[in-house]
């Protein structure tokens, strides 16, 4: 039986958004830990008992809210291994697409494949009843090709073979499918990325996964190439140096997602049990370099061999995007596990809740146990801070300074890890608009939102601006959404004055596809409908609008080095003479550094910040130059 308590239809009809507040579950609860299965190529299969399957709510009637739009449907409701594919991309001309996986023919879906819908600008088209491709296919990954064209790869599994999609004008025409044949690789692929890049986007950048052991990994990650539209391919099925043998013992199915802008690609990596990495080129593939976002505790885990005791880590999700200045930016859910004993079981914690953040101008994680262990929690070693790069977290909707969860073992979980990524608040997607600003969604388990014994996920969203972040809004609370799950948000690349989004929604928490005998999951065995859901939002609803504040973001650099903890230096750049000054203050507003160096002439200033007197922790800095502010955060350590 569905519930929903009183205070949470309160708060569906009095808030847009809810301020954030740092509740937290009891504190026993980081402790409770349940086991899971892992293999390279089907990732996370997690045991343990659950309650009787239960059924749909045969009377509900979708009545969607003003800003969504129903533009597809499947049964087939596993988006992804673990990261989640490009499947949703927006032009600068306000044209849009969007790709899922298609299916109505539950269990076995012999017509499972790529769903597309499309908006002209005026209108998304009808619901489609069919896939794209003549054959049984999965996984599409969709990106925007040459002039006004597009482009789908997806795989058959069965035979692990890859099958592109392309026509030459977006929205209209015949596609042409071929199969991706290739003389150098893996005798199989499956779970494909792809991406384009170059200034006529006729760069196409794909990775695959070898399925079965290749170059001396268990699964290893390729890397192929065509200069051409993916007519023909320059580079085939290459290991980029950083992601083979000598790095990794294997890089599992869906353990990447590509980005990509004008000349630049990045390949994100990670994963629980290996380092969250990105490998980038700034010349469309001919060199790379890697960086680590977060260094794995153990480094070449082996499940042979490793024993690794309990350490936080990435929860198996998370995107990356590339700015307008060519700056990377990460997302992902964080999560705790172990590994006790040799063997491919191992243990995780499905109360640990949060979602991290990263950029090339922030230094990476340590290899610490507790780098990534939430703030919250107060582990010494911890390298997260609130509103720097810990972010996103389960909300406290009734108010009362508890995250209080439905149902099971009595002192309830909530719908946890029903999926294979498996943080509580999961799945985060980001973007950043040509002003710099940051807009992040992800989904999360939120309390009032019940149906037994679990709570549903809803989508979040949450926007960096004026130099800090901003409140979260939950963007499922409509009425319609009141016995909805809502998972897998994406947002792309271009934006205009709304944030543009794409998320699956569906009745019962879970994945059909798992089997029963996985922790509490009411879907599991139940094919349901799945809706497929475009939506949009004003920016200014998430970052406000401040008028009294001319920005100038590009005048003004991040310090540098940050965090540090003694001195940092920000270089300002003026277009023409003005009076400079800086000052400094604590999250709560009090001033506790200025620097007035009066008038400056036209040209790059610099201005060092000498911290040696603070206090370790988060300040924000504002620059003022003439009639402009910029605002900016600094951590002192």
């Amino acid at each position: 039986m569905k519930k929903l308590i009183l205070i949470g239809l309160l708060f569906i009809f009095i808030s847009i958004a809810v301020a954030q507040q740092r509740a937290v579950l009891p504190g026993y609860y980081k402790d409770i830990a349940v086991q899971a299965v892992y293999t390279p190529s089907t990732d996370n299969v997690i045991h343990f008992n659950v309650p009787p399957n239960q059924t749909t709510n045969a009377n509900y009637v979708r009545e969607w809210p003003p800003n969504e739009h129903q533009i597809g449907m499947s049964y087939y409701d596993l988006w992804s291994n673990t990261m989640i594919e490009n499947r949703f991309y927006r032009w600068d001309d306000n044209t849009m697409a969007a790709v899922w996986i298609y299916g109505e023919e539950a269990a076995s879906f012999p017509d499972r494949g790529t769903g597309y819908n499309f908006y002209d600008g005026t209108e998304w088209g009808p619901i489609p009843e069919e896939r794209l491709e003549s054959l049984r296919t999965g996984w599409p990954s969709y990106a925007p090709l040459g002039n006004n064209g597009e482009i789908v790869v997806s795989h058959d599994y069965g035979a692990h073979v890859l099958y592109i999609l392309t026509r030459t004008e977006k929205g209209v025409g015949e596609w042409t499918e071929t199969a991706y044949t290739y003389s150098a690789g893996p005798p199989e692929l499956s779970w494909a990325r792809l991406i384009t890049g170059g200034t006529d986007f006729n760069v196409v950048h794909m990775v695959a996964n070898s399925v079965d052991p290749y170059m001396g990994q268990n699964a290893a990650v390729v890397y192929s190439r065509s200069v051409d539209g993916g007519i023909t391919w320059d580079m085939e099925n290459i290991i980029i140096e950083g992601m083979g043998i000598d790095y990794y013992l294997d890089i599992g199915a869906d353990a990447y997602v590509l980005a990509a802008r004008d000349n630049t690609v990045a390949i994100l990596v990670g994963g629980a049990w290996n380092d969250l990495f990105y490998m980038r080129s700034d010349d469309n593939g001919d060199t790379w370099e890697k960086v680590i976002v977060w260094e794995h505790p153990y480094p070449f885990f082996d499940w042979a061999t490793t024993i690794a005791d309990t350490f936080f880590a990435c929860d198996n999700s998370a995107q990356i995007t590339i700015d307008y200045d060519g700056i990377a930016h990460v997302v992902f859910g964080i999560t705790r596990v172990a590994h006790w004993e040799v063997g491919n079981t191992y243990n995780f914690y499905p109360f640990i809740d949060g979602v991290g953040y990263w950029n090339d101008e922030m230094p990476g994680f340590s290899n610490d146990l507790n780098a990534l262990a939430p703030p919250q929690y107060g582990y010494v070693n911890s390298e997260m801070v609130e509103d720097y790069n810990y972010i996103g977290w389960m909300q406290d909707v009734n108010g009362d300074g508890e995250i209080r969860l439905f149902g099971w073992p009595n002192t309830g979980t909530g719908n946890m890890y029903h999926y294979r990524s498996i943080g509580p608040s999961t799945m985060p997607t980001i973007t950043v608009d040509e002003y710099g600003d940051r807009f992040v969604l992800f989904a999360s388990t939120t309390e009032t939102y019940e149906y037994d014994p679990v709570n549903y996920k809803h989508v979040w969203a949450r926007a960096y601006a004026n130099g800090e972040w901003g409140d979260f809004t939950d963007l499922s609370k409509e009425v319609l959404h009141i016995f909805d799950e809502c998972v897998y948000p994406q947002l792309p690349t271009i934006t205009d004055d709304n944030i543009h989004y794409f998320f699956m929604c569906d009745q019962i928490p879970g994945t059909a596809l798992d089997d029963p005998a996985y922790p509490p999951c009411p879907q599991a065995g139940n094919y349901v409908e799945n809706s497929f859901i475009y939506a949009s939002l004003p920016k200014s609803d998430l970052i406000g609008v401040e008028e009294e504040i001319v920005l100038s973001k590009d005048n003004v650099s991040q310090n540098y080095p940050n965090p540090f903890d003694k001195t940092s230096i920000i270089n300002v750049t003026l277009d023409e003479p003005a009076d400079l000054s800086l000052e400094v203050t604590t999250i709560t507003g009090q001033k506790v550094y200025e620097i007035n160096l009066g008038k400056m002439n036209k040209g790059t200033q610099t201005i060092t910040i000498d911290a040696r007197n603070l206090q370790p922790g988060v300040y924000f800095y504002t620059v003022r130059f003439g009639n402009q502010v910029v605002t900016r955060q600094m951590i002192v350590k």
